[in-house]
């Protein structure tokens, strides 16, 4: 069975032997239990020759030489720790970035470790995240470094109060449903300087609580168990998610990207998110 095959309808997970992808490994473990999917395991070792601007003894270390030996005690690991009726595996020789968006026009949903940035860290992780986050045909998620609190913080989802913005909503109502876990939703803008939130009763945002509300209405009714509380950030998309992203457990948001007219200043939301983010990042692509 081939890789492709593999990762149809699975929760897929890249593993590299780092604790960064362990992390990875049992949160998508979780989440395979969570969502009755099928868990694949794939290890993407980069071929020697790819061109990376770093020296070849360097990713040679930074590389596993035994991708089978990695992906063995991947599975080792989730066989001993989470209850899976189904784990699937497979070792890949190529840029994992490759292997990774061709297996998500297949897979259920992605799922990364991250270790920041770095000349070896973004080729091995940094960047694999980033180019899932903004190509990936499936939703992804990011494991970045951060103390998970056992009984979880919360799902934090961006919106626009657009139509565009709708599927990632709907992703993080159905998570925060699935792990039991209370959901926020924030919407962000910029009019200056300064990031922090608005409260409720600041005059002269009337319209933006109420694009919120609406929101909140629209897909309360699909999912009315999920407890859900309403935020307002100031600043540009990125720097305000991450700011009220500081006690989550996972921020959700779309593949959309809004920029300033001062493009330097507001880099891709996503690219942000997965790079600096204190907890995990969920991408959610629009449908297809």
């Amino acid at each position: 069975m081939g890789v492709r095959e593999q990762a149809a309808g699975a929760v897929v997970v890249a593993v590299d032997g780092s604790a960064a992808s362990v992390a990875a490994l049992h949160w998508a473990a979780d989440q395979a239990v969570l969502t009755r999917r099928p868990l694949t395991i794939i290890h993407a070792a980069p071929d020697r020759n790819i061109a990376t601007g770093i020296a070849s003894e360097t990713l040679a270390t930074a590389v596993p030489a035994d991708g089978f030996h990695v992906v063995a005690q991947a599975c080792a690991v989730v066989e001993e720790r989470h209850h899976l009726p189904q784990i699937r595996s497979g070792v890949v020789r190529g840029d994992p970035r490759t292997v990774l968006l061709d297996v998500s026009e297949h897979a259920y949903l992605l799922v990364v470790g991250s270790r920041g940035r770095g000349p070896v860290k973004s080729l091995l992780l940094g960047s694999v995240g980033v180019a899932l986050a903004q190509h990936a045909r499936c939703p992804v998620v990011v494991r970045r470094p951060h103390e998970a609190d056992a009984g979880g913080r919360g799902i934090l989802v961006g919106t626009d109060g657009v139509r565009h913005s709708e599927p990632a909503v709907d992703w993080a109502y159905r998570q925060a449903a699935l792990r039991e876990m209370p959901l926020t939703l924030v919407r962000t803008f910029a009019d200056g300087p300064s990031v922090g939130s608005i409260s409720a009763d600041e005059p002269g945002h009337e319209v933006l609580w109420a694009q919120l509300n609406a929101v909140a209405q629209q897909f309360g009714r699909r999912h009315p168990s999920v407890e859900v509380s309403l935020r307002l950030e100031r600043g540009l998309p990125g720097e305000a998610l991450a700011h009220a992203a500081a006690h989550m457990d996972t921020v959700v948001v779309g593949t959309h990207v809004r920029r300033s007219v001062l493009r330097v200043l507001d880099p891709d939301v996503t690219t942000r998110l997965v790079e600096t983010a204190p907890c995990c990042v969920a991408v959610v692509p629009p449908p297809l």
